[in-house]
């Protein structure tokens, strides 16, 4: 008896879940939970009508790890709408969390000066995480593994090199203008060792049964569902946005964390066949079982229908535009087949591999939409 074609999406999605449930019994992954409990609060600082908090947070593995937490003003017994920012890869290791949340006045100067010219090169000067939370967002923003407070040696040495010793500069050149430009060969010598290490890294996760993007899913897991604990947020309206390797993670967390209801997810989709996976950095994102058994855009089948906005770059050169419009064109129609066809939008932004201000405003939009 043939299989319809409703029923053979209803199978792949069984047995998807059915491996990723297996998959965590075997490396760990089911120890995701959160305990707000275990929260220690590191500093507080005052940001008019919010608050940043910088806090120490258990993860996947009982990982500690520092984060951001952004909490609007509230009232007694306030529910508040919540965002988990996940942030890019970049090949920029030195910082993460400060990629989206402007680091707070006691952080190094290197960590400083990196954030500030690397919200000017990809979000037009500004911090998304600290926008959301001026408009009534619970925001949290962590490290990923083998960035910001988590990176390598090498990672911190080029950093220092590069943006502890100089004054704070505007525009997108920052680094450029820094020590750690092709004047300081031991910063490029340190850049790259850093880059190299993604490989150590992923060997090493792969001889204790551990892989690397799944360790990153499974702490971005523990974080949605921390998110989602507190206490003055509103755990029906919890959401997720990334940019790059964050919108890959945006993506895969909707589809495999209940506590996330919403996301928007900018400049990581295309057709499998279109993707250049011989980079290291792919590493960090790849996840074999689900390579082996879905083209990029069929993570829709595990989304639906949770409200989603996808977006690219019309001149996007890691992301060609005709192959993500392939993808979204099947993503709607996965959307479609079960009758939530308007939870699903996406759209172009001229221009590349950026998350500028108008992009960043039909972000805040959706946002709007799906917590109303």
């Amino acid at each position: 008896m043939p299989v319809t074609s409703s029923a053979a999406v209803t199978l792949l999605r069984v047995c998807l879940i059915l491996s990723a449930v297996a998959a965590s019994v075997f490396c760990g992954c089911g120890r995701t939970q959160a305990d707000r409990t275990d929260m220690f609060v590191l500093g507080t600082e005052d940001r008019g009508t919010y608050e940043c908090l910088t806090i120490e947070m258990t993860v996947a593995d009982g990982d500690r790890v520092k984060s951001y937490l952004l909490v609007p003003d509230h009232g007694p017994g306030d529910r508040l709408p919540a965002v988990l920012m996940l942030h890019d890869h970049g090949a920029r290791f030195d910082i993460g969390k400060e990629k989206l949340a402007c680091p707070p006045s006691d952080e190094p100067l290197r960590v400083r000066n990196s954030s500030a010219q690397w919200a000017d090169k990809y979000f037009d000067g500004a911090y998304m995480a600290d926008s959301l939370a001026a408009g009534g967002y619970v925001v949290l923003v962590a490290d990923a593994l083998y960035w910001g407070d988590r990176c390598s040696r090498d990672a911190l040495a080029w950093s220092e090199m590069t943006f502890g010793r100089s004054p704070s500069v505007s525009g997108k050149d920052r680094e450029a203008d820094g020590p750690g430009n092709a004047r300081n060969p031991d910063a490029r010598l340190f850049k790259a060792a850093a880059f190299e290490g993604q490989r150590h890294l992923y060997d090493s996760l792969a001889r204790n049964g551990r892989i690397w993007a799944e360790k990153i899913l499974d702490d971005d897991r523990a974080c949605a569902s921390f998110l989602a604990s507190l206490p003055y947020v509103d755990r029906d309206r919890v959401g997720a946005f990334g940019f790059s390797m964050g919108a890959h993670r945006c993506w895969l967390l909707a589809a495999f964390s209940d506590d996330i209801k919403f996301g928007a997810a900018v400049c990581w989709m295309l057709m499998k066949a279109d993707y250049d996976s011989s980079s290291v950095s792919d590493l960090s994102m790849r996840i074999p079982s689900l390579r082996d058994s879905l083209d990029f855009p069929e993570i829709a089948r595990l989304i639906c229908p949770k409200p989603m906005l996808f977006v690219s770059g019309t001149d996007d050169p890691l992301f060609p535009a005709a192959s993500a419009a392939e993808a979204y064109a099947e993503m709607s129609g996965i959307y479609s087949e079960s009758g939530e066809k308007a939870a699903f939008s996406s759209f172009f932004s001229e221009g590349g591999h950026h998350c500028g201000q108008a992009v960043q405003d039909s972000i805040y939009a959706f946002f709007a939409g799906a917590v109303r």
